[in-house]
């Protein structure tokens, strides 16, 4: 279908007899969702157990079939265009059903076990709708859970204790595939004033988050007094003290609560870098694991949430 037909078919108009719009291929979807997140066609390929040629031919089928351009090339790789970036949110989602319907009427969900670590924040807010789900498709996978610091994940995972690890990616580098990128934001309870006092209370999470060095520097950079009031190494510990009063914090903005209180430059706090959250898989991932991979994908995978305050650029992130 050309683009004259395409058009005619999005507007209702006439121009054929009943115009059909071009059916989506889920192989095509599959190669352009593994293209965008390995960052190229030789990492895609070795992903989907295909030659480069044929990863690309396949692209190439889809960019005919919507007459749109969906990858472009630079430096750094391979990055969805507009109209990539448009259409890779709906091939996430597309392919989990996919998945998830065939796995259904066949009867044959995965059984056996995933093992996955992340920090306790990102446990909290992003893996219980994603667990959800695919417990519901695939009810004879044990899930493990294990919660701890990145370094300290990453460390198990190279050792074999996890099967897949949600964790930040530091200094934009070491492995794994880009899930999303996050504004670390400063936090505070809703009534709670932090800004006039004359040295800043923190929660924070322990030595070895990535997140504590970017507070501590960019308050030292801003001549800001400050001491650190609570650490603690999971979410709710952070959360009652600062519910209380006792201190703010800073986090990954998707995981503040919806009324607390967001702090910028605008209140004299100084503006903080954004972190890269990846997701690592052990060399060998099982069928069950490579499942969970393409449910967190397809949850994560959104576009970068919009900052609402000013931030700095992403930092080494220590």
């Amino acid at each position: 279908m050309g683009t004259a037909e395409l058009a005619l078919a999005r507007a209702g108009l006439p121009g054929r007899p009943d115009p059909v719009l071009p059916a989506l291929d889920i192989d095509l979807l599959r190669a352009l969702v593994a293209v965008i997140d390995q960052g190229g066609f030789t990492a895609a390929a070795e992903r989907l157990n295909l030659t480069q040629s044929a990863v690309s031919m396949q692209l190439k089928r889809l960019e005919d079939r919507l007459d749109r351009r969906l990858v472009e090339r630079d430096r750094r790789g391979v990055r969805p265009t507009a109209d990539g970036e448009v259409l890779i949110g709906y091939a996430r989602r597309m392919l989990a059903l996919n998945d998830e319907a065939v796995l259904r009427l066949l009867d044959a969900g995965a059984r056996g076990r995933v093992r996955i670590g992340a920090p306790d924040d990102y446990a909290s807010v992003f893996l219980p709708p994603i667990i959800a789900r695919f417990a519901a498709a695939n009810p004879r996978v044990e899930i493990e859970v294990r919660c701890a610091l990145s370094r300290e994940l990453e460390a198990e995972l190279a050792q074999g204790g996890h099967d897949l690890i949600l964790v930040t990616r530091r200094d934009g580098h070491g492995g794994g595939s880009l899930v999303r990128r996050e504004p670390l934001v400063w936090a505070a309870a809703a009534d709670h004033r932090p800004e006039t006092a004359e040295t800043v209370p923190l929660a924070l999470f322990p030595e070895g988050c990535a997140f504590r060095p970017h507070a501590l520097s960019a308050l030292d950079r801003a001549q800001k007094p400050w001491r650190v009031a609570l650490t603690s190494g999971s979410l709710s510990g952070i959360q009652s003290a600062v519910a209380s009063g006792l201190a703010l914090t800073a986090l990954a903005r998707s995981t503040v609560p919806p009324d607390w209180r967001i702090l910028g430059p605008q209140d004299g706090f100084p503006a903080l870098p954004t972190v890269d959250i990846a997701l690592k898989t052990a060399e060998r991932p099982s069928e069950p694991v490579r499942l969970m991979v393409r449910h967190l994908l397809d949850a994560l995978g959104a576009p970068t949430i919009v900052p609402p305050v000013p931030i700095a650029p992403p930092i080494a992130l220590g």
